[in-house]
């Protein structure tokens, strides 16, 4: 398979680049509108509950701010893998890569806090799963720890989401590309899928805190995650995992020639995530259990 197609661009299909900086701009402003009907204390789940009943436009919003998160995650990626697949890191300073990758970071923080900070059953698993895995290392993860979730506070994280992950991501994206504005037509057509998507598949809040549930999975990236726990010691797949990802990502401005071999190395981690993803999602019921045990 040829998967330069994956990368190619003409008149109707913006680059990966250009759908995620467009993804962004439209969870932002569809964030902003959301604001004052979002109450973060004492129960934002009921309060979010009460916007999307409230009519059909509503939902629309949220939706169409959820799924624009998730596209700003998808398209991300799939820029991070043209570049890995063009070679383009070997035309970034360190500095100018570091960059790229505390955007990378803190792209994901900015969306999850928003999971995060809606107060659902599964917002709480997380928040309980990502605590856990921080506490364990010592005097700097339980720092990390209460300052992202102080004793689960969820208008602390509410306030990460739309202010300090919010914020850096825009300062980052601004050094990358040294414009926040997206190309019109990238825009309107990402505008148009997403609009699409919202009103063919409302996306939904999950379940109440108070909900009896025997299984609590994530949101779509982080399913993955939870399957690895669920088998791997947590030292590994919590601690050592995500310290290997970040050390590899780092040092590929330094590796000249081995590009081909990054590219397998990236592309096997990508097929591993999603296979442990699948596997979470579909195949996992009960207390985590497998369901053709």
């Amino acid at each position: 398979m040829d998967i330069t197609i994956l990368f190619k661009k003409n008149l109707w299909t913006p680059g990966w680049g250009e759908i995620s900086l467009s993804a962004f701009i439209i969870a932002l402003i569809s964030g902003v509108l959301l604001i004052p009907f979002f109450e973060p204390s004492p129960d934002p789940f009921k309060s979010i509950s009460i916007f999307i009943n409230y009519s059909a436009l509503n939902h629309l919003l949220h939706s169409l701010h959820s799924y624009s998160g998730d596209l700003f995650l998808i398209a991300g990626f799939m820029h991070t893998f043209e570049y890995i697949y063009k070679k383009s890191y070997n035309n970034y300073s360190f500095k100018s890569w570091f960059f790229l990758i505390l955007l990378s970071v803190f792209s994901l923080l900015a969306v999850f806090s928003g999971f995060l900070s809606i107060g659902s059953k599964g917002s709480f698993s997380a928040i309980s799963i990502v605590s856990g895995i921080l506490y364990r290392l010592s005097v700097l993860g339980t720092f990390v720890s209460e300052f992202l979730f102080p004793n689960e506070r969820l208008s602390v994280i509410y306030m990460h989401h739309i202010a300090t992950f919010t914020i850096l991501s825009i300062i980052l994206i601004y050094v990358h590309i040294k414009k926040l504005r997206a190309e019109s037509y990238a825009l309107y057509y990402t505008l148009t899928i997403l609009i699409i998507f919202s009103i063919a598949f409302p996306e939904g809040i999950g379940f109440s805190p108070g909900t009896p549930l025997e299984v609590i999975k994530g949101p779509w990236y982080f399913i993955g995650f939870q399957e690895m726990l669920g088998w791997l010691p947590v030292w590994i797949a919590g601690l050592l995992f995500p310290f290997i990802i970040l050390i590899f990502f780092s040092i590929l401005p330094h590796i000249k020639e081995k590009g081909n071999e990054i590219l397998y190395g990236f592309m096997l981690f990508t097929f591993f995530y999603f296979a442990e993803s699948i596997i979470g999602y579909f195949f996992r019921g009960d207390e985590w259990q497998f369901l053709f045990r």
